[in-house]
């Protein structure tokens, strides 16, 4: 039994599983280790087999060195769709990290299973927090949403580099400005705390210092936590939000 394969929409399936694969292996929540490679695998195809159609036709007048740019093409806009997106969880991690930094707890740094690096207790923990909420308000849907727009508005996948660089420029500021106002109530409150000890330290020198103030910072730090998560869906709502929108005007058809 033979089963007849329009050439067009095997070409499409091919450029769309190069841009999906792009895509997955940067975008989170679907770039973590955890998932394993079969899944994400199988997601990529998936969407390939899905968009297919959509790309297919419009490769009827390639020529093959202009199929190779479509391909280079689709890589480098699954790998921009991705990089917003995973910004976004950058700054959400930052703010963790920072207080992981005035609290001490950075000089304890553990590997990272997600991305392979170091990563200091909170910041972790924050960056968890962050991917539970981007499906408790259904964000995975919107990423995949966007995912699929962008393919059918841009189907060779053509980048304006000026706006990506652009965008992504003003994405890590939005997102550095995000992560400081994230830790800002338990910094306040830990610069508060330096400021008492070096008086303490002052007026009673025999006490020694190091010790009571890492308890005491790290005492502080946790019972504060808890207004930086108040913090986290707000704010993981409007950054994914800007992220879509601007990953959104990179495109040209």
């Amino acid at each position: 039994m033979q089963f007849p394969v329009d050439p067009q929409t095997l070409v499409g399936f091919c450029l769309v599983l190069v841009r999906a694969t792009a895509w997955v292996l940067l975008c989170p929540p679907f770039n973590s280790p955890l998932i394993p490679k079969r899944i994400r695998g199988g997601f990529a195809v998936a969407m390939a087999f899905a968009l297919a159609r959509t790309v297919g036709p419009t490769v009827g007048d390639l020529s093959s060195v202009g199929l190779v740019g479509a391909l280079f093409s689709q890589i480098l806009a699954g790998l921009a769709l991705g990089a917003f997106v995973f910004v976004l969880f950058a700054a959400i991690q930052a703010a963790g990290e920072l207080l992981d930094l005035q609290v001490g707890f950075s000089l304890g740094g553990i590997i990272d299973p997600m991305s392979g690096n170091m990563a200091a207790p909170i910041g972790r923990f924050q960056q968890l927090v962050g991917i539970a909420i981007l499906f408790a308000i259904n964000g995975h849907i919107l990423v995949v949403r966007a995912f699929v727009e962008s393919v059918r508005f841009a189907p060779l996948g053509r980048v304006d580099t000026g706006a990506l660089a652009g965008g992504l420029a003003r994405m890590l500021g939005v997102s550095l400005a995000a992560s400081i106002e994230i830790a800002l109530p338990v910094l306040t409150a830990l610069f508060c705390t330096e400021v008492a000890l070096g008086l303490l330290g002052k007026a009673a020198p025999q006490l020694n210092i190091l010790v009571i103030g890492f308890a005491l910072k790290t005492m502080i730090a946790f019972a504060l936590l808890g207004a930086t998560f108040v913090m986290l869906p707000e704010t993981t709502q409007s950054l994914l939000g800007r992220a879509l929108q601007a990953a959104g005007q990179i495109f040209r058809r």
